[in-house]
């Protein structure tokens, strides 16, 4: 049956080779049975057990895993955790250069803990110890995004063949704070961007009127904006970090990169910023020198007007919520909501603003409500209830 006997490919025929496996009674204590198989890479490996039941069941899932291709070289799995995030640290240059300087701090947290541990070291009881340990040196949100770090350095060990599963799969995170919204009026918004310098008031009402990011604001370029047709496009941000200069590099996300509808006033306030101040290297918005808006210079500025005007505590980036709780109010689309502040999905949203948006069921069922009045059949006349007169 010569001619009837398929070809295996070599990954088969390894895998019945691996399907080779033993076991031996070393007649020692402790230890005493040692398991053994051949992997997919043609090496020898061994665990030692206890008990032949256990060293039977690490065998036969070995084995399982071959036949499943879901074996995983345990030699690939030996390097230290801080080794292998270095690693992806350093490989993370399509990430803005904030995110990695924020992310190394991250790692820096996390490697202090973990140390040299190899991948295959780590399991979820190591990395719960590591959770409280930050927990008692750090606010929630800081332990939390340091804990993120760490979950996506095993989940690329995973995606690597490094691991065959993440250790930090079921470890829970202390939940974060978010640091509360300072929600202005329009009246307030007037009152902060008068009490800025001339030169900066524009970025005020752009920032309120448009909900953009402080670095969209930042680095905003003359060619970004059509007012006589009263459109903006946010297409790059001013990145900083620190050790670096700033400089101009791509939106936050894809979705960051989009088309704002601006209303009269702001094209007109716009309008007459740029005949005040022209723009330098195209830049909208620059220092008294001519160089590039960073966030803590103008921070000084910032809470300065902050204490004139509406009282601390307010972020520029308050100005964003405040631009998402007016559309909010005036009951736009969340969808609409979404694509004008530039987040990735509805769910980012819906989780940020989501607890602005209770009262908008009440205005669902008004105009429910009205709707069912409008379509409503007139009322038929209502007929005599009196029995029909007898005749005599």
């Amino acid at each position: 049956m010569r001619g009837s006997r398929a070809t295996m490919t070599a990954n088969e025929v390894g895998r019945i080779v691996a399907r080779a496996g033993w076991i031996e009674d070393r007649g020692e204590r402790g230890l005493r049975w040692r398991a053994r198989y051949r992997g997919p890479d043609g090496l020898v490996r061994s665990g030692s057990f206890a008990t032949k039941v256990r060293a039977q069941r690490w065998l036969t899932d070995q084995q399982s895993r071959i036949d499943q291709a879901a074996w995983v070289n345990p030699d690939l799995g030996r390097i230290g955790w801080a080794d292998y995030s270095e690693q992806l640290l350093a490989g993370r240059i399509h990430v803005a250069a904030r995110t990695v300087e924020t992310e190394r701090l991250c790692h820096a947290r996390a490697a202090e803990l973990i140390g040299d541990v190899q991948l295959i070291g780590l399991t979820p009881d190591l990395l719960r110890k590591v959770t409280t340990q930050l927990a008692s040196r750090y606010a929630p949100e800081t332990v939390a995004r340091t804990m993120r770090w760490v979950r996506l350095t095993l989940n690329q060990a995973v995606r690597d063949r490094r691991l065959t599963t993440s250790p930090a799969d079921g470890v829970r995170l202390p939940r974060s704070h978010s640091t509360e919204m300072r929600l202005l009026h329009p009246t307030e918004v007037a009152d902060l961007a008068n009490s800025l310098p001339d030169r900066y008031s524009s970025l005020a009402i752009t920032a309120a009127y448009t909900g953009m990011r402080w670095g969209e604001l930042a680095g905003l370029q003359q060619t970004d904006l059509d007012l006589p047709r009263r459109r903006l496009t946010v297409r790059r941000t001013l990145v900083e970090a620190t050790g670096h200069p700033p400089q101009l590099g791509p939106p936050k996300s894809k979705a960051s990169e989009r088309s704002i509808a601006l209303p009269h006033f702001v094209a007109e306030t716009l309008t007459r910023h740029l005949e005040a101040y022209p723009p330098v290297d195209n830049m909208v918005r620059t220092t008294e020198q001519g160089a590039l808006l960073r966030r803590g210079s103008f921070g000084r500025i910032w809470r300065k007007a902050v204490a004139e005007s509406v009282g601390p505590p307010c972020r520029i980036h308050d100005l964003r919520h405040t631009h998402a709780a007016w559309l909010i109010a005036d009951g736009e689309h969340p969808k609409a909501i979404q694509t004008r502040l530039g987040h990735g999905s509805i769910a980012v949203t819906m989780d940020r603003y989501g607890h602005l948006m209770h009262g908008l069921d009440d205005q669902i069922a008004i105009h429910l409500d009205a709707s069912a009045r409008s379509a409503a059949p007139p009322a038929r006349p209502e007929r005599s209830r009196d029995p029909p007169g007898i005749g005599l």
